[in-house]
């Protein structure tokens, strides 16, 4: 049976071994992987790359990772540089207190005594933040700036050198990859259904070398790209290293938590279908850097695992409290929508309920705008509508009249 549903397996981890060994494994990089870079601590980036050097020709990136990588690459060096900024401010605040807060509460001629403890307090914490600050400029001063030299973008060129996949043949293709990822996403065929809001924003398309690029299909793109390379007859194993958590990747179940059991199956049925392996798995970076520390015995700190990790988990926070606001402003405008909608059958109403009483409108249609402003209640309420939900045109809910209209 393993052979017939071949996408519902995780490969053994004997199986697994022999592969990170193969010279017929090919190791691929997601952008999120590179990007992520920027976030480490200096030993985990280290690691990083030590492992990345010891796989040799074995490794590649799809051409669309590359140019993710560039586009993106300075609005994050943005992002962690501003991280630093936010320190200084936080401890500015610190100091705002002393000379604001406690200030104001006239101590030293209320509590001459404790006054004498707070000037004590506060000189014992601006030495604290003072020492602090050191420790900060000296980071802050590794970090790359947008302007600066980047040294993590000069050993990424260096390890992945000739490692990279070929761009879109032309338009066309690009076209007829966008339309397939129409249908795919419709029918919620990984990767890249999760990726659908990209196409509701102001930037949801850009240009590079002659070629227009959706958005939307940035993780199709990549992943055509790999199917074609795992085509050759040289490669038997793919590895793919992936920081993307969301479901259009991994088959998720929800157990005391989330819990990531393996690919997507239509991912790993799609590539075994299309490509002649033996054996397809992704990981994570943490995962990654483990299994090249067992497998590779290569000098892999834990606290390269540990950072990597924390990276994520912090990573996966924000990017569900993103995507919660996100949700919640979609259904608020939905809600407007339809409510907007509801206004206008109201209006309607109350024009043929005039006409009606005067005897020119049968009774079956004004009923009808009753059941249909009915059905709309739920969104009155929604937006504490009082004039509409008070009013006799709502019915009580247990009413099971049928609108044919809708």
């Amino acid at each position: 049976m393993r052979d017939c549903f071949k996408g519902f397996y995780n490969p053994k981890e004997d199986s697994l071994q022999e592969a990170w060994r193969s010279e017929e494994t090919l190791f691929v990089l997601d952008t999120n992987v590179l990007l992520n870079l920027y976030g480490y601590a200096e030993q985990t980036r280290d690691d990083f790359f030590a492992l990345l050097e010891s796989l040799g020709d074995k490794l590649w990136i799809p051409y669309h990772v590359g140019l993710e990588y560039q586009r993106r690459r300075l609005e994050v060096v943005r992002d962690e540089k501003a991280i630093f900024n936010k320190i200084n401010g936080n401890l500015d605040k610190i100091e705002k207190i002393f000379k604001g807060d406690f200030e104001s509460l006239a101590l030293q001629r209320r509590f001459p005594r404790l006054h004498e403890n707070t000037e004590k307090l506060h000189k014992d914490i601006g030495k604290l933040i003072s020492s602090y600050k050191k420790s900060v400029t000296y980071w802050d001063d590794k970090q790359p700036c947008v302007r600066s030299h980047d040294s993590i973008r000069d050993k990424l060129n260096e390890v992945i050198e000739g490692k990279v996949g070929q761009p879109p043949k032309d338009q066309e293709w690009l076209n007829n990859l966008y339309k397939e990822g129409k249908e795919r996403y419709e029918n919620k065929i990984p990767p890249g259904y999760k990726d659908f809001n990209k196409s509701k924003s102001e930037n949801n398309t850009f240009s590079y070398n002659g070629l227009k690029y959706d958005r939307q299909y940035g993780d199709l793109i990549l992943w055509k790209q790999l199917i074609e390379k795992a085509k050759g007859e040289d490669i038997k194993n793919v590895i793919f290293v992936t920081d993307d958590s969301k479901e259009d990747w991994w088959y998720i179940l929800e157990s005391r938590g989330k819990k990531q059991v393996g690919p997507h199956a239509n991912l790993q049925s799609e590539i075994y279908r299309e490509a002649d392996l033996d054996m397809f798995h992704m990981y994570n970076t943490p995962a990654f850097l483990e299994s090249g520390k067992e497998i590779l015995k290569l000098v892999v700190h834990d606290s390269s695992i540990e950072d990597a990790t924390m990276f994520l988990q912090s990573l996966g926070r924000v990017t569900r409290h993103l995507e919660s606001n996100q949700l919640e402003k979609e259904l608020e405008k939905k809600h407007f929508n339809m409510l907007r909608e509801s206004l206008k059958e109201y209006d309607k109403y109350e024009d043929l309920k005039l006409k009606y009483q005067y005897g020119d409108l049968g009774e079956g249609e004004i009923e009808k705008l009753k059941r249909r402003i009915k059905n709309r209640n739920s969104l009155a309420h929604f937006f504490e509508w009082e004039q509409l939900k008070n009013s006799d045109l709502f019915f009580n809910e247990n009413d099971n009249s049928e609108d044919d209209d809708n």
